[in-house]
């Protein structure tokens, strides 16, 4: 079983800004993320053309996948993506998934 990172693109819908972001990304973080064991660390980048990354490692790709099901009827998480333009993203396009062959702490 290997651990799973995801590099999810944000580009933010119209009339929302960099604090809001941070705003639902904690919140997002405090009531899903933080209850999710497989979850083992998630940061938020912004990349330099004003675009972020919200970069999320996974125990594995079950609970990955456990995860992302759950997003779909989690209101915290609907409110983080509420902030986000997602007229153009397809996940299964725009999502990098990258297995890791070891990590070092």
């Amino acid at each position: 079983m290997s651990a799973i990172t995801i590099f999810a693109p944000i580009t933010l819908a119209q009339g929302f800004t960099e604090t809001d972001l941070l705003n639902a990304s904690a919140n997002f973080q405090k009531d899903f993320v933080a209850n999710h064991t497989g979850i083992l660390r998630r940061e938020l980048v912004r990349k330099g053309d004003g675009a972020y990354l919200d970069i999320v490692k996974f125990r594995s790709r079950e609970d990955m996948e456990d995860v992302i099901e759950k997003e779909q009827s989690c209101e915290a998480a609907a409110k983080f993506f509420s902030i986000m333009d997602l007229s153009d993203y397809n996940p299964e396009e725009e999502m990098e998934t990258y297995a890791s062959l070891v990590t070092y702490e």
